[in-house]
């Protein structure tokens, strides 16, 4: 559905009712979203979350030069992840936080 698709990654966490980190994250292109994974993390930081995003690209078959655009929560630790593990390997990548989370 998104192979070799100029899609955008939408990308925030939560935590469930006891309290565990659920990441979850959707892929768009066009007029096409969809939930492509929930995941439960013990750690959430850049390096966790630059780890889950580089998988699944890699397991969607979404070659790294195609993702235009993150949308994602104003943490901290995803600032850090766009710049030290994302935009390295994807230059054509652009972080936007979610209006919602301004």
């Amino acid at each position: 559905i998104f192979n070799e698709k100029p899609v955008a990654i939408i990308i925030d966490k939560t935590t469930d009712v006891k309290g565990c980190n659920v990441v979850n994250m959707l892929f768009a292109y066009r007029r096409t979203t969809k939930l492509v994974s929930v995941d439960f993390l013990e750690a959430v930081n850049f390096s966790t979350m630059g780890g889950l995003i580089l998988r699944l690209l890699t397991e969607w078959k979404i070659s790294f030069n195609l993702p235009k655009l993150i949308a994602s929560d104003f943490a901290s630790y995803m600032k850090k992840c766009f710049h030290k593990a994302l935009n390295p390997i994807m230059q054509q990548l652009k972080h936007n936080t979610c209006p919602a989370h301004i």
